[in-house]
């Protein structure tokens, strides 16, 4: 058994290699970009109004008032030169007009048929509410960085920067396959002694959330021959293979036997953690350069909880190495609002907890890893280290915020 931060050092020192491929804009989202993208002008490309009001010349405003020349919306390039006497009406967002250097809010000033005056006592100097060329990003500025994981807000950096076909990795395929006799799917009404498939689903969500490709190869039962078999053909289909079920110590536990018929090197498959001690990583090497790995199988518990934790922490952090992206698990060091106590301290505990609006975590109930209702209570996971036995209220504790 070794310790966790050993296990992810060892998966991580392993990557698959996938190709580039170029997306439509509409179909970027959730993928990894795979070049570096850099600004193609200036943001704002001009001067512009930040407020609706006048543009004028903030020497004028002691002059009374001032003559309205021109009326310059969002999109419309103005024509006329601000002048002594003179300002502009001007929209949010539209071009400062030439000769103009500060923008009066419309609460600011009276109208007057065609003029304006600023209505400020006591002689207060305005804002100038103008957003300069440039002040966001200059043109030829680096905005994205090769690696990063496509969400809303980097749509947006490469809409404004005209980038319709986004450069991104090509997906990770991943197989998935449930095991053993007791599991049924979410239709089946199970007996007496059968549960329904939770964490089998719980994994295709999570797959699918990371952008990566997932076919369901569905439930196996406790036949090592139909199981050898089906883990034959997901190989042959996937880069990545996701088992759940089927890696403890009992007498239909095959899959670690499978893995090696198959040969396939395990390289761990038994870490010091609370949830997922059974956990397993095995690979299968290049035949022509071993350093490589061709095909990768993560095992995990069938427990839905210790299911969804480790391939957090395991399996996500592979796909996102595989695909160019750094890790993306954030822990956060925060300071519990209650005390906690456990028996056994040779493991390192993940604990579902939940994350108050004063900056501290309480434990959910958690009855163990099979309990599927804690993670739905919970919105971080926080880590009791081995040797850990007690900790009290303030003790401060690592956590992941759940997505």
């Amino acid at each position: 058994m070794i310790r966790f931060e050993q296990a992810l050092e060892i998966v991580l020192s392993q990557s698959l290699e996938i190709g580039k491929e170029l997306v439509p804009l509409s179909e970027a989202a959730g993928r990894v970009l795979s070049s570096t993208v850099y600004a193609d002008r200036d943001m704002p490309p001009y001067n512009k109004s930040a407020v609706d009001g006048y543009a004028c010349r903030e020497e004028d405003l002691v002059r009374g008032e001032l003559k309205i020349i021109e009326n310059i919306a969002a999109g419309y390039y103005p024509k006329s030169v601000i002048t002594t006497g003179c300002c502009s009406k001007i929209m949010t967002g539209a071009k400062l007009p030439d000769g103009a250097d500060t923008v009066l809010m419309v609460e600011e000033v009276i109208e007057n048929g065609d003029h304006v005056r600023y209505s400020i006592a006591n002689g207060k100097k305005p804002k100038n509410n103008i957003c300069l060329k440039g002040e966001d990003i200059k043109k030829d500025e680096l905005v994205l960085e090769k690696g990063a994981f496509i969400k809303p807000e980097q749509i947006a950096i490469l809409a404004a920067m005209g980038v319709s076909m986004v450069p991104v990795s090509k997906q990770l395929r991943v197989g998935l396959i449930s095991t053993g006799d007791e599991i049924v799917e979410p239709e089946t009404t199970p007996n007496e002694v059968q549960i329904r498939n939770s964490n089998g689903w719980q994994l295709r969500a999570q797959i699918i959330r990371i952008g990566s490709i997932v076919s369901y190869y569905g439930i196996v039962g406790d036949s090592e021959e139909l199981l050898q078999k089906k883990i034959e053909k997901a190989l042959s289909q996937n880069d990545i293979l996701i088992l759940t079920g089927g890696v403890s110590m009992g007498d239909f536990d095959f899959v670690p036997l499978i893995l090696q018929n198959l040969k396939l090197e395990i390289l761990f498959d038994k870490i010091a953690v609370q949830p997922g001690k059974p956990s397993t990583f095995a690979i299968k090497r290049n035949h022509v350069d071993p350093h490589k790995a061709d095909k990768v199988v993560f095992a995990l518990p069938g427990n839905p909880v210790s299911c969804y934790i480790q391939f957090e922490l395991l399996v996500k952090p592979f796909i996102f190495k595989s695909m160019g992206a750094p890790d993306p698990t954030l822990w956060i060091e925060m300071a519990s609002s209650e005390g906690f106590t456990r028996k056994h301290t040779e493991r390192k505990a993940l604990i579902p907890v939940k994350v108050g609006p004063d900056g501290r975590f309480s434990i959910v109930n958690y009855n163990g890893s099979a309990h599927i209702l804690a993670l739905n209570n919970a919105n971080a996971i926080a880590e009791v280290p081995i040797g850990v036995s007690t900790t009290k209220r303030g003790d401060k504790l690592r956590l992941f915020f759940l997505h």
